[in-house]
This record gives C-alpha cells, structure tokens and sequence, in this order.
C-alpha cells in the first residue's frame, strides 16, 4: 500500500513542478524532465508489478538517475545564492529522504529478482 501512495504522490508532485518557474535552461530541464518519465515508468512497474522492458534497460535507467538526480538538485540548488550552506544542507537532506524510496523501487525493479505479471 505505501508503494501504490508513493507512486501517486510522486505523479502529483511531478505533475506539480511542471508549473514552476524553470532556472536551468532548457537543455538540462528537458534532460531532467525525460529521465524522470522514464525512471517514474520504471517505479511503476515495480509499484504493479509488470515487467516493463529488459532489466538491464531499468539497471542503465537507475545508474542515470543516480548521477542525473544529485546533479540536477545542486545545480538548482546552486543557482540560487540566497540560500547558504545551511539551506544547500537542507534541500540535499530533504531530497534525499523523499526520493530514497524511488531510487530503492527503481533499484529493485532492476537488479533484484521478482515475479512480474
């Protein structure tokens, strides 16, 4: 039941982001904004339990997302002077506790045996 709650909360929140104002160009939001599709399909699969793609595809996925997700949030983070160390801490510290259980799902869905429909 939490992965089913998980996976709409994150829907929404995507969802969300799309109406809030970009600061890293184009470039590196269209990047962000495809590996997240992706990567969300792929907690997808793990949440219902369908065998989307190979499970090497979704290991190539999670490995992405583990380098594109930290890398987006400190340029984001970065681009913004007003928030300090402090607030540079924060953000990383609360990224990670909300994204933990997608990168877990994502690393399950790839690298973990399981009975798929």
């Amino acid at each position: 039941m939490f992965w089913k709650v998980y996976f709409w909360a994150v829907i929404a929140i995507s969802i969300a982001s799309m109406f809030v104002e970009t600061v890293n160009g184009p470039v590196l939001e269209t990047t962000d904004t495809v590996i997240s599709i992706i990567s969300t399909i792929g907690l997808y699969g793990y949440v219902y339990k369908k065998q989307l793609l190979s499970k090497s595809f979704w290991k190539f996925i999670f490995i992405i997302t583990v380098i594109e997700m930290p890398v987006y949030i400190m340029l984001d983070v970065l681009s913004d002077p007003e928030l300090g160390v402090g607030g540079i801490i924060f953000v990383a510290a609360f990224t990670l506790a909300i994204m933990y259980p997608f990168l877990l799902g994502l690393y399950r869905y790839g690298f973990r045996k399981q009975n798929l429909a």
